[in-house]
């Protein structure tokens, strides 16, 4: 059977996400799964559709319980909506306050979107963990009870309506730094993934690395350069053991960092003035930035290569 919504709008997939999460354990496994969720036994003790505070509202907070302890899922839900600033740092923000008000003991921070939306949009980026629209979508369209068909077919057309680039509110003098810095990019580090769409505003630099999960962020006008890994803060002493290593191969003032729900590498470089135009900023401190992230890359994906060629011994 055949099902037409017209305008599929965010809150629509509010309402269906919000039904799965709670009639479907295989569902919200989706989520748990991008996390280093410890349990696999858990039950679903609250969800809350666009709850709010005084910085905001997530779309929609679940609370689960495993072996006596909540944790708390915030998820943001995008189609095609205008980005908004700062948003992933406000949801962190509702989490640590969930968990001082004791709504929870651990959070994790999401987005829910289509990947045509977070392939163009540097603010999805900064979630601590993504869900795609399409494997959603893959997971409805294997199930068999009759429910299923009509979420599969909704999500299909949510996705279908994401496909133009998602409107993104423009800073022309920020965009047209970004566009320079992409410029001496292609030009000098051919061999750098910058993701970063040109329309960007581009404050934050996105790099892939070998390591799918793996990614980079110049922060650019602060002075950082973060390697990130999703599911490291409970591990920094591991990321502490390669950040030893990059030290003693002349990366010297790297260092181990939380970077929201995340771990990351951290190191401290010139920071590039936006405000002027990229080629008046200082010749030295644009090659500092560029040398670091090549460096942190090329090592990150040196370790890529090595993990593949252990499995195949």
């Amino acid at each position: 059977m055949k099902f037409d919504f017209g305008t599929v709008c965010e809150r629509d997939m509010d309402m269906m996400f919000l039904n799965a999460i709670s009639t479907d354990k295989g569902f919200l496994k989706l989520f748990l799964d991008k996390t280093d969720f410890p349990k696999t036994v858990f039950d679903v003790m609250e969800v809350y559709l666009s709850k709010s505070d005084k910085d905001g509202e997530s779309d929609i907070t679940v609370v689960i319980k495993s072996e006596g302890k909540k944790y708390g899922l915030l998820i943001e839900d995008k189609i095609d909506a205008i980005a908004m600033l700062k948003q992933p740092e406000r949801y962190i923000k509702r989490g640590e306050k969930g968990i001082k008000n004791k709504d929870y003991d651990e959070f994790y921070s999401f987005i829910v979107c289509p990947e045509k939306y977070y392939k163009n949009n540097d603010e999805a980026k900064k979630y601590p963990y993504a869900v795609m629209y399409e494997e959603i979508g893959e997971y409805f369209k294997d199930k068999t009870e009759p429910q299923y068909a009509v979420c599969y077919q909704q999500i299909s057309q949510a996705i279908t309506k994401a496909k133009k680039p998602p409107k993104v509110e423009i800073n022309e003098k920020a965009n047209r730094f970004y566009r320079k810095y992409k410029d001496y990019q292609e030009e000098n580090y051919p061999e750098l993934d910058l993701t970063t769409n040109r329309k960007a505003n581009g404050y934050w630099a996105h790099y892939n690395t070998r390591f799918g999960s793996v990614y980079l962020l110049h922060k650019i006008g602060e002075g950082r350069v973060d390697l990130t890994f999703n599911k490291a803060k409970e591990h920094l002493d591991k990321l502490e053991v390669v950040a030893d290593w990059l030290r003693k191969n002349e990366i010297v003032n790297v260092a181990a960092t939380v970077t929201g729900m995340a771990g990351s590498l951290r190191v401290i470089v010139p920071k590039l003035n936006m405000e002027i135009p990229f080629e008046e900023n200082d010749e030295y401190d644009i090659e500092v930035c560029f040398k670091t992230i090549f460096d942190l890359i090329e090592a990150m994906n040196v370790f890529a290569v090595a993990e593949s060629v252990s499995g195949l011994l």
